[in-house]
């Protein structure tokens, strides 16, 4: 063979020889560069499905949120409703008892009683005055006494035809005469704008008792004889120490009135 031919043939499998060489650097280089590429973009590809989940479970949880504070409200709206129609049921049952118990004192009583209703109270002096349903032409009067089963709630002090105003017994300035029960000691109590009624001037060492019965002395042909008025809630010297007041507990509550009977004085009749 030539020199020439051999030379070339040197030269080109010099040149093959670098190019498979290259090639394997390549391979070598790239290979891990493009495991590398292929990572990140797998990372990337998850973060973004996970963000894209994230977000649409976010949304779901939002939605049922709502619902749920939706089905709150109506269910709360229902249970408001529930008990105010329980509310309603209770007093109404109660206003029917309370009928029912005024009803049979009227027909024990031997006097004259007018049923009536409380239809409205001053808020500026709601312990002292209530309105009733009942007027002249029902033939309430001046002076006529006012009650409950339960107890006394005061005196008639102004009248019209279809309306009357009770002044109630804890105002101070609702006298009553009463009677001590249990020892028969008669005596006056009065108002003091709350539950509880005031009994002046009993005589130091009296044999009174907490709980004892103070009932109506019902001697003046106004208020009825012996009907309730209250219990000694508690028994202590006056200023003076001359004498003994007593604190007496209403057996009405003046507070939450509806039904009442009212009984026009005896001398009325």
């Amino acid at each position: 063979m030539p020199l020439g031919n051999e030379r070339r043939l040197g030269d080109q499998s010099e040149s093959i020889a670098e190019a498979i060489f290259l090639i394997i650097i390549i391979i070598m280089v790239g290979g891990p560069a493009a495991g590398f590429l292929l990572t990140a973009a797998t990372t990337v590809s998850g973060m973004i499905t996970k963000g894209a989940y994230q977000v649409e479970s976010t949304k779901n949880l939002a939605n049922e949120v709502l619902v749920s504070s939706q089905r709150i409200r109506e269910l709360e709206r229902k249970l408001a409703s529930a008990e105010l129609e329980l509310t309603t049921l209770r007093r109404q049952s109660r206003d029917s008892n309370s009928l029912r118990a005024l009803l049979g004192l009227k027909e024990k009583l031997p006097r004259k009683t007018i049923a009536a209703e409380v239809i409205a109270r001053n808020p500026d002096n709601w312990f002292e005055q209530v309105v009733l349903d009942k007027g002249t032409a029902d033939g309430v009067t001046l002076g006529s006494a006012v009650i409950t089963r339960d107890g006394i709630v005061g005196q008639i002090v102004k009248v019209d035809k279809d309306a009357s105003v009770v002044r109630l017994i804890t105002d101070p300035e609702q006298k009553l005469g009463v009677l001590i029960k249990r020892i028969g000691l008669p005596g006056i109590i009065s108002g003091n704008g709350q539950q509880l009624a005031v009994m002046n001037y009993i005589p130091v060492g009296t044999n009174v008792d907490l709980n004892d019965k103070i009932v109506c002395f019902g001697k003046g042909g106004v208020f009825p004889e012996n009907h309730p008025v209250g219990t000694v809630a508690a028994i202590r010297r006056d200023s003076d120490g001359a004498s003994m007041a007593i604190d007496v507990k209403l057996s009405e509550n003046c507070y939450d009135l509806n039904q009442v009977l009212v009984l026009p004085p005896t001398a009325q009749k």
